[in-house]
């Protein structure tokens, strides 16, 4: 039976990522684990009210059609 609930993971925030957006290693280091949850916590709001739905047809989109193939 196919358990409709479980979750599955989206992605993950790392202090890598924040170099690339162009922090400093020296603000990257300000940031505590708490900080970077903030942020990640933020990062899930804002995706969902923006392009996530889109993404998720897209990406299930491409799996399917994998799958006739």
């Amino acid at each position: 039976m196919t358990d409709w609930a479980k979750p599955y993971a989206v992605g993950s925030v790392y202090r890598f990522d924040l170099q690339r957006v162009g922090l400093t290693n020296e603000q990257i280091d300000e940031l505590s684990d708490v900080d970077m949850l903030e942020i990640a916590q933020t990062m899930q709001a804002l995706y969902l009210q923006g392009s996530f739905w889109e993404h998720l047809l897209e990406a299930a989109e491409k799996v399917l059609i994998k799958k006739e193939g």
